[in-house]
């Protein structure tokens, strides 16, 4: 009689057990990000000005790049901007290769109030590069993003004031670090670092890709050449995750240096890829 009790409390407690397993359990919906910033310059401001609000903030590109050129967004990618509510972007042109993507969307475009310079296909987008102007985005990411939260208004203006005086504590440090350069001219990878040279007074001597995704001919390079030894300019520099088969002709034909500055658009710290920057031209234009 026991047995049998037992055994009926067993059946029991089996089937009891395996309807509670067959029950599937709701998985948690995958958050969507409040903010969605397109690049890490952007992604850096947004979560700094975002700080103790509670906002979460995604970067849409995150893999190491030199420039957006010929980048293609992932299936992934576009499924973060579709669910994106807010996208933040770089602008002047940067982010025209997800167009469609972004079309209908709630977007701010931080850089639409700057003094921008020319660049290869219109402005040159690589603002970030001069903290200063970085700046000035910096200011109206603010103005927006505490009209789109309001109740947030507050927290992001003192978030601001925060990031700004790290911005000018960086341009201090790069005017200091490069004013007595014995030279002052630039030999770059692209025509990208305009903003940097603007920023500490330098010039861009000649740019080494003429066109996004181009080598120079054997006649520019010859040109380049000439500037470089003419000036006697005692390096060129290329970029982080660049080709750097131009540099080198030109560096074993003139008998200069190569050296590599960060475009700052990869995921690494804005303010530890600019003053490396500044440490390697101080080093190498000095």
């Amino acid at each position: 009689m026991n047995k049998r009790i037992f055994t009926l409390l067993l059946a029991a407690l089996l089937l009891l057990t395996a309807s509670g397993c067959s029950k599937k359990q709701a998985l948690p919906e995958q958050k969507t990000a409040d903010i969605l910033a397109t690049t890490q310059p952007v992604y850096q401001l947004a979560s700094a000005l975002t700080d103790g609000t509670g906002l979460s903030v995604s970067l849409l590109i995150s893999e190491p790049v030199s420039c957006l050129h010929d980048y293609t967004l992932t299936v992934s990618q576009m499924e973060m901007i579709e669910q994106s509510g807010l996208v933040l972007e770089s602008g002047l042109g940067l982010e025209n290769f997800m167009e469609d993507v972004l079309r209908g969307k709630t977007r701010i475009d931080i850089s639409r109030n700057l003094d921008t310079l020319p660049g290869e296909d219109g402005a040159d987008p690589h603002w970030w590069l001069d903290p200063m102007r970085y700046k000035q985005a910096a200011e109206l990411a603010a103005q927006e993003l505490g009209a789109q939260y309001p109740e947030f208004a507050d927290q992001i203006s003192e978030n601001l004031a925060a990031f700004c005086e790290k911005l000018s504590s960086l341009q201090d440090y790069g005017e200091q670090a490069l004013s007595d350069l014995s030279c002052r001219q630039l030999v770059t990878f692209h025509d990208g670092f305009s903003y940097f040279a603007d920023a500490f007074s330098l010039t861009i001597a000649a740019a080494m890709e003429v066109e996004s995704g181009s080598e120079p001919s054997a006649k520019e390079l010859e040109e380049i050449i000439s500037i470089v030894e003419e000036n006697q300019i005692p390096a060129v520099f290329t970029e982080v995750n660049g080709e750097t088969g131009a540099a080198e002709v030109v560096a074993g034909e003139a008998g200069c240096a190569v050296r590599t500055l960060d475009m700052a658009i990869s995921n690494r710290d804005y303010f530890a890829a600019m003053r490396q920057n500044i440490d390697i031209v101080k080093e190498a234009l000095g």
